[in-house]
Parts: C-alpha cells; sequence; structure tokens
C-alpha cells in the first residue's frame, strides 16, 4: 500500500515520485529556468499572472469539474492545488516573498510541497474551463501544466505519458506499437468488412502515397480499440472519391497524439519534429486530424506558435471541418433516417473549448441523426469528461476510481439526463474515458466516434 501524499488516490508510483529522497534543490533548479524567458517565451507571461495576480476569490472553483464532482471537497478546487506552486514562487522568486514570507502566502520548500504537488498536478486535466470563469482570465490549470513541466525536469512523469507514450511514438511510429504488418491486417479487414456489408462497391485504402490531397492521420489506438471509427473513415472517403491517404510506420509517425502536450515542452516539440519529417515525406495539401482532441491542439495550434511557416506548407483541419466542408458542398448525401435512435455529443475540451470547433458537429450530426439532444451545459462550458490530460491512459494503483468517481460522475448525470441511447464524441481519449463509465457504472449506452455514424447514414 503506498502513502498519502496528497489525497487517498495514487497516479504515481513511489519508484516514479521517489517520497523520501530529496528534490527540493533540483526543483528550485527547474522552476527557475521555467522562469527565464528564453525557455519559456510561449508561456511565461500567462503562468506569472496567474501566480501573481490572483486573489483567491474562489469563482474558479464553481466552474471546475473534478471541484464539482466531488462534492466540492476544498483541496480539488483550482485554487488550492495552484496555491502549492504559488507560495513556492512567491517565498523564492519574488523580492516581497522573500521579505514578507508568509504575510503575503509565500512558504519555503519542503519535500511535503513537491512530492504532493506531483500527486497534485495529475488531478487537473488542465480543461481550462476555469479559465472562463475568472474575472481576470487567469488560468490555474496552466499553473498545473507547468508544475508538470517542472516535474518532467526531476523525471517524474506518468510512465503511460512518457515511456509508453512519447517514446514508443517516436521510435515505433505509435504509441502502442503497432507494427506495419498489423497495421496493413487492420486495414484490409477494415476493407473487406466494408465491401461485404456494402455489395457492389470497391473500396480503396490508400496509405504512404505522396503528394494527397488530405493525408488522414489517426489515434492510433482508434486501430486497436475503435475499429468503427476507422472503418467509418474508409467509407466516407471512398463515397466522397476524394484524393486522400493514410500513413505508416514506413513513412515516419502515423499516431497523431503528442502526450508531450501534458508534460514537457520539450518532448512536445520533439513530437512535433517526428510529425513534420513523416508530412515532408508524404507531401499533402491538408494534414487532416483524425479523431483526438489532443493532436489537434497541438498541430492544429500550438505548432503556429513554434514552428515557422515554411517548415509546415500544408493546412492542419480537424476531420469533423472535413466532413462539415463535404457536407456542405453537396458530397456527403446523408438520410437521417438512418440513425433514429436519440444521440447526444459531448464537446470535447481541446477541440472545443482551446479550438472553437462547436458548430461543425452539430450541423453534421444533424443531418445524420433524427433525434440530437443536446447535453446542457454544452459547447464552451461543457464539463471535462475527466479523460484529458492524459488521464484516460492511466488506471494504474486507484487512478480509475479518483476518474470515476470525481469527473466521470458528474458527467454520467449530465449524459443520462439527456435520454440518449448513444453518446458521440470526436476525440480517442474522451471515448475511452466514456467506455471506462460505462463499464464501471454498467451505463446502457453506447459510445461513438462521429464517422461511424456518418457513414451509417450515407445515401448510395
Amino acid at each position: 500500500m503506498m502513502e498519502k501524499l496528497f489525497d487517498e488516490y495514487r497516479g504515481l508510483s513511489d519508484k516514479k515520485i521517489r517520497p523520501h529522497e530529496p528534490k527540493s534543490e533540483q526543483f528550485l533548479k527547474a522552476f527557475k529556468e521555467l522562469l527565464d524567458k528564453k525557455n519559456n517565451w510561449t508561456f511565461l507571461l500567462p503562468l506569472k499572472l496567474t501566480l501573481e495576480a490572483c486573489t483567491h476569490c474562489g469563482t474558479c472553483a464553481e466552474a471546475c469539474p473534478v471541484y464539482i464532482g466531488s462534492e466540492r471537497e476544498k483541496i480539488y478546487s483550482p485554487v488550492y492545488r495552484a496555491d502549492i506552486l504559488r507560495r513556492i514562487y512567491k517565498k523564492h522568486f519574488t523580492f516581497s516573498g522573500k521579505i514578507f514570507g508568509r504575510l503575503i502566502g509565500a512558504k519555503e520548500i519542503n519535500e511535503q510541497d513537491v512530492n504532493a504537488l506531483a500527486e497534485a498536478a495529475y488531478r487537473c486535466t488542465i480543461c481550462r474551463r476555469c479559465v472562463l470563469a475568472c474575472p481576470f482570465g487567469l488560468d490555474n490549470g496552466l499553473v498545473m501544466r507547468e508544475a508538470r513541466k517542472i516535474l518532467a525536469e526531476l523525471n517524474i512523469v506518468p510512465d503511460e505519458l512518457k515511456e509508453e507514450g512519447v517514446e514508443n511514438q517516436i521510435m515505433y511510429g505509435s504509441a502502442p506499437k503497432i507494427p506495419y504488418e498489423a497495421l496493413m491486417n487492420i486495414l484490409d479487414f477494415v476493407k473487406s468488412e466494408i465491401e461485404e456489408n456494402r455489395k457492389n462497391i470497391n473500396v480503396e485504402v490508400p496509405v504512404d502515397k505522396v503528394g494527397a490531397k488530405y493525408l488522414i492521420i489517426n489515434n492510433a489506438g482508434d486501430y486497436l480499440s475503435f475499429l468503427d471509427t476507422i472503418r467509418g473513415i474508409v467509407e466516407i472517403m471512398n463515397y466522397v472519391n476524394e484524393d486522400w491517404t493514410f500513413n505508416s510506420s514506413r513513412t515516419g509517425v502515423f499516431d497523431n497524439v503528442n502526450y508531450g502536450l501534458f508534460y514537457s515542452d520539450k518532448d512536445m516539440v520533439r513530437v512535433i519534429k517526428a510529425h513534420l519529417e513523416t508530412f515532408k515525406k508524404l507531401k499533402p495539401e491538408y494534414v487532416v486530424i483524425g479523431e483526438c482532441g489532443h493532436a489537434y491542439d497541438v498541430l492544429g495550434h500550438l505548432m503556429k506558435d513554434l514552428i515557422p511557416p515554411e517548415e509546415r506548407p500544408f493546412k492542419v483541419i480537424h476531420i469533423v471541418e472535413l466532413y462539415d466542408k463535404l457536407l456542405r458542398e453537396g458530397k456527403l448525401k446523408l438520410d437521417k433516417n438512418k440513425n433514429t435512435k436519440p444521440v447526444t455529443f459531448h464537446d470535447s475540451c481541446k477541440i472545443g473549448r482551446c479550438g472553437g470547433i462547436y458548430e461543425e458537429p452539430r450541423r453534421v450530426i444533424t443531418a445524420s441523426c433524427k433525434d440530437f439532444r443536446e447535453m446542457y451545459p454544452n459547447r464552451e462550458l461543457n464539463y471535462c469528461c475527466g479523460g484529458g490530460g492524459g488521464f484516460a491512459l492511466m488506471s494504474k494503483y486507484n487512478f480509475l476510481d479518483f476518474r470515476m468517481k470525481t469527473y466521470g460522475k458528474l458527467k454520467v448525470q449530465q449524459v443520462k439526463d439527456t435520454g440518449s441511447s448513444t453518446l458521440i464524441t470526436i476525440c480517442a481519449n474522451c471515448k475511452r474515458q466514456f467506455l471506462d463509465m460505462v463499464s464501471y457504472y454498467n451505463l446502457n449506452i453506447n459510445v461513438s466516434g462521429l464517422s461511424e455514424i456518418v457513414a451509417n447514414a450515407l445515401v448510395y
């Protein structure tokens, strides 16, 4: 039984956190480097503003899904978690903190703080809902992400994100290490199944085609856990007869994820550069991000601030944007009577709140389904499902219980209130979290990507 560090849950092992090993000096060194504009020019200003300007009004707490889902436990307030880092910052990196100390909320660092912060940083999915509530636009979610970056310099990172995520992806082309032959067998099976279901149709599944208009790069987990989504993409792209391709490990990285986003700018950039090398070989006009949220956040947005335009001579869109475009151009003929059961839609944080994509999926769902029911709140105010921030991958120890009893509990009720039989979401991490919720709470609801819903509604 591992000891309690922040709450009764543990997301990281003692081997990772090393709770009895002195780390304070190394932590402060990494923190100091983080506060150097040269090292952190992208996030330094909002980080310092949030650390210095927070008035502890508590408004953000009522926007935080984990706080609400936990029945408002104080330790899950965004301010409470961020204050662990904020007190250290004020004491060690501000003049007033060094002089007045506890009078202004500053506190000398100790090993217990570092250990508690290691777990606290992985109680926040960085969904950014708190930013919308803050009257000053401060971002306590960002504080938790920056804390993760400091901890990463101490090699305190969940195995699921670094060793089993980033390192596998760069070395093998995908986080789950799918061999080339296995990928091709999967796609051959998809092709055969579509042709069997849709008589008199020849299906093509291009892979590693150079110069295609659309390169569709998927979350590799879809090939293993959500094959209906892959099947839907293949059927839709054959239906519209567009110039497109998937890619494989033979051309580089074929997994669109970037787990570096959750804990390290350095590893995030390593994965971005691996993606760019792949895109350079394939020369697409559009890089289409399959049903994944954080992949879209990185490649669709953050990459623009980190990589010069001449190194990314392609457009990046999410696949739901492509479906919406094809629908508006009249290339997708859909019959909503083919999907008659009630459906609802989950706005994934990285695609909605961080990416601004709200109406595109709703137009496509409305054209594909007869009974679409909104969950409330929705769009930018939708609650995080609890799969973000890398959480969907983390189930070791008793972390699954944490995910289910906080974020999961809140989200389950939100879905139940719609009375829907199918939950649609366009992010692989969200799908995985919802599947865990279905199992944990024994729910009678189907979890689906958007692609299979659209494919089922196609008019031949």
